[in-house]
């Protein structure tokens, strides 16, 4: 009889002895999995983010049959449509919701914030928060902004402020911010059920938090990337105090969501700090600071940073290895060169990564063994290395995402 709890346990140690840089027995494989499940067991992508019963069902069959070393969790993004669509969420599309029923969904990038409004922001965030930008990205709190500022209300005679939520749309706001509330304890409810129930099948989960870059918030759900990147040339000083603004919500966030799950690692994916979206200066001034205080506050918090370093990052990486606490930190990469990484990686970060989606979609088995052969050969050598995909399985060919779980397991010994 399996004995699950021991294979909780082993997986577990596997995976953290690995971002420790200690050998273990194998390459551990941990996959990005996405809407893989859903695409696999031929379910329908509209029906099955719109029930949790069947994303539950989806992903522990995904890993009964594929067996990897740490679990995954559909409740990410796709778990959470419910709340999205009772808000009217407008920083997404997903099946049924402004694409195709069996459509992955997509993020949407917009000019959130105006160049006049970085003072509002750096000036009082909250209120910034509630009065311009959740009316400008959820549809059904659009009249929160006809509120008034609530620093007028001080000395607390302030009829004007109550009087103000009279307004019945400011009501309908109100009435779409408890369903969501009520939508939101269901969700979290159920994803509790799902995490016991992964847990009790023997697989722990990757990570307990999420956090962002600094500059990633604001290039991200800001002043996105056309803003960002006139900002770094037309208003560098607001653009650096943003940031600076920034860092300690981005450290509290991860740290409270750590205190919560119990898993000391943190996800942090990077969005803008590719070589092509900035110079090796504007990154030094504007991006990697922030970022890397954000990261030596988590190491101090013994929680470790696992970032998921999107696109080509070459010029990037000697400098981001060359500083990261030693032994606490996941490099994911996606397009960097992985193998000239490794070169700079020994004893310093556990690289993840990277068979590419090139591959997975469009190749063979044979491909993906060629591939995982030289990750293993080139990048596994002295431990430190976990094979996961470039960025996830969505597109991927079955026969090929089993021939990288079945290579990996038969030649990932050390």
């Amino acid at each position: 009889m399996v004995d699950n709890k021991a294979l909780f346990a082993e997986r577990q140690k596997r995976y953290y002895d690995t971002i420790a840089l200690r050998k273990t027995d194998r390459v551990p494989i941990v996959p990005m999995v996405d809407t893989f499940p859903i695409r696999y067991y031929g379910a329908k992508m509209e029906k099955a983010i719109n029930d949790h019963g069947i994303l539950d069902d989806l992903w522990l069959r995904f890993h009964e049959e594929f067996q990897p070393d740490i679990g995954d969790t559909p409740y990410f993004i796709n778990g959470f449509f419910g709340i999205s669509s009772i808000l009217d969420f407008r920083l997404l599309k997903w099946a049924g919701h402004g694409l195709d029923d069996d459509a992955s969904y997509q993020f949407v990038e917009d000019e959130m914030m105006l160049p006049e409004q970085y003072d509002w922001f750096l000036s009082d965030p909250s209120d910034f928060m509630f009065r311009h930008m959740f009316p400008k990205v959820y549809g059904r709190l659009a009249p929160l902004a006809k509120l008034p500022p609530i620093t007028g209300s001080y000395y607390f005679f302030t009829p004007y402020i109550w009087a103000a939520l009279a307004d019945p749309d400011i009501q309908d706001a109100g009435r779409a911010l408890a369903e969501a509330a009520q939508e939101s304890m269901s969700t979290l409810g159920k994803m509790a059920h799902y995490h016991q129930a992964l847990a009790e099948a023997g697989w722990p989960l990757p990570q307990g938090a999420m956090t962002q870059a600094p500059l990633d918030i604001v290039g991200d759900y800001l002043r996105g990337i056309k803003g960002m990147l006139v900002d770094l040339r037309r208003r560098p000083e607001k653009l650096l105090a943003a940031c600076d603004k920034l860092l300690p919500h981005m450290l509290d966030l991860a740290i409270g969501n750590v205190r919560i799950s119990g898993i000391p690692i943190c996800f942090i994916p990077l969005h803008k700090c590719m070589d092509n979206f900035m110079s090796q200066a504007q990154f030094e001034k504007f991006y990697w600071p922030t970022l890397l205080e954000l990261m030596r506050a988590l190491v101090a918090e013994k929680i470790s940073p696992y970032l998921l370093i999107e696109g080509v990052c070459d010029t990037r990486l000697p400098i981001m290895i060359r500083d990261a606490p030693p032994g606490m930190c996941v490099y994911h990469i996606e397009n960097s060169d992985i193998f000239e990484a490794k070169k700079l990686a020994r004893d310093k970060v556990c690289l993840r990564g990277n068979v590419p989606a090139s591959i997975l979609s469009t190749g063979t088995p044979d491909d993906v063994r060629g591939y995982c052969k030289r990750l293993i050969d080139e990048v596994a050598v002295g431990g430190g290395f976990i094979m996961d995909t470039a960025v996830n399985l969505t597109e991927a060919r079955p026969e090929n995402v089993k021939a990288m779980f079945d290579y990996t397991k038969e030649h990932g010994a050390y």
